[in-house]
């Protein structure tokens, strides 16, 4: 099951009392979870196909059931339940989030949602609002249920307008206009407030097309937002905005070879962006960016962090050597060309990824792993982790940088087990010097389990 999460992060309130989990979760407000939810019910749990055993604070253990769990309903909110229902409760066994069930007799507030494979099947659990109905933790609940408008009051949208301005931290955006339009295609507009909110109540139950106009300069990574409002229910949406300022360029070796996998700091007094290659010829950039005065960096990582060293734009460890990039508002700065230290050439390794029987693995991921310098006390070249997938034929082709030692690994396509938990093949790390470029090297998927754990011995 995949439910949507929006803007609200809390921890897990679970049905097992006196229980505490190390799963983190996003649950909204009781009129959020309402609209999301296919059926909310109170009812009395009569037991699961799954049974497992839990301890409580004082160490003591009592069972608790998962699986396919049926309920007597005695109380409906929402949705077409009645009679004895049966819920689909993942126990996540062996998992942060796990165990988890519910208690044989309890009676619950049970949050059901559908599921995209299946949605005729209503599943609930751990990061829900599914509580003991006579519990503390309820009481927030049933104070929305049993209080609610009558049926056909409508539904209610709110949602929050923020800008990264990358000082740390989100700032709110006031007196945006953002256009919430229907199916029946006329358009309401809502005005963001001082922090950022809005707000439209008692719209008809429905699809809606929710869209920002931001300010001048600004962006976000949507224009527009789908959303589902139920009748009754509460539905969110958040925008995340930036000042659409922007350094591109090139990173190269002292040849000219462009590297694919680089990560950049491009940093002023109070600011920070961060950078990354595009995976093209060794072009980079760094959007988002606020005016100002910048210099831009890739870290150069010791044994330890105390070690580390900045490399600046365009090719110095001398922070007063390096050249000042100024970015105005809504600015443009291109074709840099940032040079690595002399040493680090880039080197490419080429080669086949088969399974045992020595048919091509298409769709593995290959990945260089654990980074380290060939030199005693020498430093590694910071960057996004240097992985890509192998074609019909199994093959692949990655970069790395001479004077650093890699481990290679293969990892085939996962596949999830019943108790979903992730299974697959990988193949023998293999220890990769790059003094030269490297052609026919083979991986082999020969080894259970999604990954090998990445560095060998």
């Amino acid at each position: 099951m995949k439910i949507t999460v929006v803007l609200i992060a809390t921890f897990c309130l679970f049905s097992v009392p006196y229980t505490a989990y190390a799963c983190s979760c996003g649950t909204g407000s009781p009129a959020v979870e309402f609209n999301r939810a296919r059926a909310i019910f109170i009812g009395r749990m009569l037991g699961g196909t799954e049974q497992l055993t839990i301890d409580d604070r004082d160490g003591k253990s009592y069972p608790i059931e998962a699986g396919k769990v049926r309920f007597t309903v005695e109380e409906v909110f929402k949705g077409d339940v009645k009679g004895e229902v049966t819920i689909q409760i993942a126990s996540h066994k062996n998992t942060s989030c796990g165990p988890y069930g519910l208690k044989r007799s309890e009676q619950y507030i049970v949050y059901a949602y559908g599921g995209e494979a299946d949605p005729e099947t209503l599943y609930s659990g751990v990061c829900t609002r599914t509580n003991v109905a006579t519990g503390s933790y309820a009481k927030e609940d049933l104070d929305f249920l049993r209080n609610l408008p009558p049926a056909g009051a409508g539904g209610n949208l709110r949602g929050s307008i923020l800008a990264d301005l990358r000082g740390g931290g989100a700032t709110p955006l006031p007196n945006v206009n953002v256009k919430i339009r229907g199916a029946d295609n006329q358009v309401i507009t809502a005005t963001t407030d001082k922090n950022g909110d809005f707000e439209v109540k008692n719209l008809k139950a429905g699809k809606y097309r929710v869209e920002p106009e931001l300010p001048a300069h600004y962006k976000s990574r949507r224009d527009h937002a789908e959303v589902t409002i139920d009748d009754l229910g509460t539905a969110e949406v958040g925008f995340e905005a930036y000042l659409d300022g922007r350094v591109s360029g090139r990173m190269i070796d002292k040849d000219g070879r462009g590297f694919n996998s680089i990560f950049l700091h491009l940093v002023a007094e109070g600011k920070r962006v961060y950078g990354h290659s595009t995976g093209e010829d060794g072009w980079f950039e760094a959007d988002g960016i606020p005016p100002g005065e910048y210099v831009l960096y890739l870290e150069m990582q010791g044994d330890h962090y105390s070690k580390n060293r900045n490399f600046y734009y365009p090719g110095t460890f001398k922070r007063e050597d390096a050249e000042v990039i100024k970015v105005e508002l809504g600015g443009r700065v291109e074709d840099l060309e940032f040079l690595l230290p002399e040493e680090y050439k880039v080197r490419t390794i080429e080669g086949q990824v088969v399974w045992k029987d020595g048919k091509p693995a298409a769709d593995a991921e290959v990945m260089l792993l654990c980074p380290q310098s060939a030199r005693r006390d020498g430093y590694r070249v910071e960057f996004s982790p240097t992985r890509t997938d192998t074609d019909e034929q199994g093959r692949f082709r990655l970069e790395g940088f001479t004077d650093e030692v890699y481990w290679l690994e293969a990892r085939g396509p996962i596949k999830w087990g019943e108790d979903g938990r992730p299974d697959g093949m990988h193949s023998p790390s293999m220890k990769i010097i790059l003094n030269e470029n490297l052609k026919n090297i083979r991986l082999v998927l020969s080894e259970q389990g999604p990954s090998g754990g990445g560095c060998g011995k």
